[in-house]
């Protein structure tokens, strides 16, 4: 099941057509699911703040048909995003958490997508903790080895190298629960207890990573 905006549900079908997925014929018995996110939200969330038993009905009863026909479940949702990107951050943490309480009552996998630049310090005012509290798991790169080095060699950059080899050993012992690179663990940590350090480690992140 795709909740996504229009665009990127052509996006996906193009990128299954492309790796040999027939998506045409998997719309069409029902494996393929794709919902328009501002279309679906706007049916459990009227008044723009989301609703549980209309939420419940709507996303919960088409996960549990599609548990009828098939072993494993994969949502994949920008409904948070849209939210977030309006600055309706009470509703979008709101709707994480009615997902997190559906995957109390049913099976399924669920991967919520949001528009954000990880390296950028504006994520860090709040934005990453609200996201990081209500999921297991943070994707906030494509390369994690790459993306980890970067941080180590920025770290040693604006530090020397003993400072940070204590940064990044202190940024290990305090991990968040939720599962992310190392490197993003310790620039969570730098925001936290070294601020002004975080933004120069930041930009030297970017130059290296974005080279």
């Amino acid at each position: 099941m795709i909740i996504a905006t229009p665009s990127h549900c052509a996006a996906f079908v193009q990128q299954l057509e492309g790796n040999g997925v027939a998506a045409g014929e998997a719309l069409q018995r029902g494996q393929l699911l794709l919902l328009d996110a501002d279309e679906t939200l706007a049916r459990f969330a009227p008044g723009g703040m989301p609703e549980w038993q209309s939420f419940h009905t709507l996303i919960g009863g088409v996960i549990a048909k599609l548990r009828l026909e098939y072993p494993t479940v994969r949502a994949y949702g920008e409904m948070v995003d849209l939210l977030w990107q309006r600055g309706e951050r009470e509703a979008a943490i709101r709707l994480e958490e009615f997902w997190n309480d559906l995957a109390g009552l049913q099976t399924f996998s669920l991967l919520c997508a949001y528009h954000m630049d990880n390296l950028d310090p504006a994520a860090y005012s709040g934005a990453l903790d609200c996201i990081c509290r209500v999921h297991s798991h943070l994707i906030a790169a494509r390369d994690y080895k790459r993306f980890n080095e970067a941080v180590v060699e920025a770290s040693e950059a604006v530090l020397d190298e003993t400072l940070a080899q204590m940064l990044l050993s202190l940024s290990e012992r305090h991990r968040p629960q939720t599962a992310m690179p190392q490197g993003q663990a310790t620039l969570l940590w730098l925001q936290h207890n070294m601020p002004r350090t975080a933004e120069k480690v930041l930009a030297q992140v970017r130059s290296r990573y974005s080279a």
